[in-house]
């Protein structure tokens, strides 16, 4: 649940300021082959990549993050979540 809904505010993100792949990689410091398989969802995000695009929100932003984040997981069932 958690690895699709980052991948979608990850790719948002990228949307929204009109970064290429080349350059959210840089954010998340992971090679761009590497991001073009995580955003393709060939590999989850780790929890480092996490961490650096949380950094990379501003303060209302990742408020909003984890608010997205805790209506969806209130919305789905249990045992869908882990």
């Amino acid at each position: 649940l958690f690895q699709h809904f980052l991948l979608d505010e990850v790719k948002a993100f990228r949307a929204k300021r009109e970064l290429s792949q080349e350059a959210m990689a840089e954010i998340l410091c992971v090679e761009p082959r590497s991001y073009f398989d995580m955003e393709h969802g060939n590999y989850g995000f780790s929890s480092t990549s996490l961490v650096l695009f949380l950094l990379a929100l501003e303060e209302g932003e990742v408020q909003q993050f984890l608010k997205d984040f805790r209506d969806l997981v209130e919305r789905t069932d249990q045992n869908d979540i882990a």
